[in-house]
């Protein structure tokens, strides 16, 4: 119970391990008091008896019927779709660059070390993916010629080692998609960023990427807390700025789904 104890502005839950380590220390002090914990566990079970969690399974509990059959289903699947369709933002398209025309595509390029990384797709709390969709493999189920080169060894991307094969690998393609951003080596439970900046030189690809390319280049960041990505904005080299979030293990389905214009994400 010491995770739900109140230390911080009335805070009656924390999921990460600070009120484990601290709240036994803080109640010697008399920093916390008996009433406290009451309270903060008052608040949380009133809730719970609210939603009737102590009492036996009824038809209003329908959570308490799932089991191993409902996963991995065609349903959920598409469901997890839909997800990732509506909370796609659009946050640049100059010249209405996006969508794409399939016709008008037969090589695309995907750099980015998440490009094709199926543990990017999933933020923290995620289960265990079925049969994750990689954005490589989704984006080569509607061009073919799809080819991928990372630039960064990992999302921290501490080197430029890798840039030389991605600028070949962009320089030869029609069109050219950035995946960059971050993923849980860079945000989770009692990790926090120390800047809003893309990760290690993930900036410096970005940049170099998109002064090779025949056309501008699109640029989708994931993540689940904010990145500024503000050098983008005024850059014509970048034409397209999609923001993508952690989709989850159809991820790759839906990317080129929006870039094509099967569906069109909010601005």
């Amino acid at each position: 119970m010491l995770n739900m104890i109140p230390v911080f502005q009335g805070m009656d839950v924390n999921c990460g391990s600070f009120l484990i380590r601290h709240t036994k220390s803080a109640i010697e002090k008399g920093k916390i008091q008996e009433e406290d914990i009451n309270h903060a566990l008052y608040n949380l079970f009133s809730v719970q008896l609210r939603l009737g969690l102590f009492e036996k399974a009824s038809e209003n509990q329908w959570f308490t019927r799932l089991g191993p059959s409902n996963v991995c289903t065609k349903e959920h699947r598409e469901l997890a779709a839909e997800a990732v369709r509506q909370g796609t933002v659009l946050l640049k398209n100059d010249d209405s660059f996006l969508p794409l025309k399939r016709s008008e595509v037969s090589h695309i390029a995907m750099i980015g070390a998440a490009a094709n990384d199926a543990y990017i797709m999933g933020g923290d709390y995620t289960g265990a993916p079925c049969d994750p969709i990689t954005f490589l493999k989704g984006m080569q189920a509607f061009v073919p010629q799809t080819t991928v080169a990372g630039g960064c060894k990992n999302v921290s991307c501490d080197s430029t080692d890798g840039f030389g094969e991605a600028i070949e690998a962009a320089k030869r393609a029609d069109i050219v998609v950035v995946i960059a951003g971050l993923n849980l080596t860079q945000e989770t439970e009692d990790l926090d960023r120390v800047t809003l900046l893309l990760p290690g030189k993930q900036q410096d690809l970005v940049n170099i990427i998109a002064s090779v390319t025949k056309k501008p280049i699109v640029l989708v960041i994931t993540g689940g807390g904010p990145v500024d990505v503000s050098f983008a904005k005024q850059d014509t080299r970048i034409a397209s700025v999609l923001w993508i979030g952690y989709p989850g293990e159809v991820g790759g389905q839906v990317l080129p789904e929006i870039l094509f214009g099967e569906y069109n994400p909010g601005e």
